[in-house]
């Protein structure tokens, strides 16, 4: 983190609105792990200016005391029979599990994609296989509608290369997803 960067925003009148770099150097992290919290929802949604995105610090404050709070050390109850695996071991995990908010959150996104039509991104999405004519894609981000398509079964995610914040993600067609492709018409 750029500490330069840091006591600037703390202390600047003017930075109400801030770009990724500064964003991600006042809630103390690097700029992959700062995307990474966005799409954890740990960090808030950007808003765009001009076509750029932009962070409030009000809102980052919020981010910032979470961030604070995980990388300090806890107390590990070794004799609690309730505790969760990553607070029995004795090495504190890199990474720790989602909380039952995230499973909440998936559960309602994959009901609400398994009650829906497919969406125009979604039919965009398999047109491309089908104009590549290949039953494999490989796109650099992470993208809604890829996931909409896994969890309805049509694609499967096969392989994905770092960076987090922008990783390499090749996905490869399913046997249900080829039937959809075969009855979609040409254009």
């Amino acid at each position: 983190m750029n500490e330069t960067i840091a006591r600037e925003l703390e202390h600047g009148p003017d930075a109400r609105l801030v770009d990724r770099r500064r964003a991600a150097a006042y809630v103390g992290v690097t700029a992959g792990r700062f995307e990474q919290l966005v799409r954890d929802n740990v960090v808030p949604p950007p808003v765009m200016v001009d076509n750029k995105r932009r962070w409030p610090i009000a809102l980052l404050d919020e981010a910032r005391d979470a961030v604070g709070s995980s990388m300090q050390p806890r107390a590990v109850a070794r004799d609690d029979a309730d505790a969760r695996p990553c607070e029995r071991d004795a090495v504190p995990s890199s990474r720790e599990l989602p909380d039952h908010a995230w499973f909440e959150q998936r559960a309602s996104f994959v009901q609400r994609v398994r009650r829906s039509l497919l969406s125009g991104n979604e039919i965009r999405l398999l047109r491309e296989f089908k104009l590549l004519k290949q039953n494999q894609i490989s796109m650099h981000g992470y993208y809604g509608s890829f996931e909409a398509l896994m969890v309805r079964g049509y694609i499967v995610e096969i392989d994905r290369k770092p960076p987090s914040s922008r990783p390499l993600v090749t996905y490869r067609l399913t046997a249900p997803g080829e039937q959809v492709i075969a009855a979609l018409k040409d254009e």
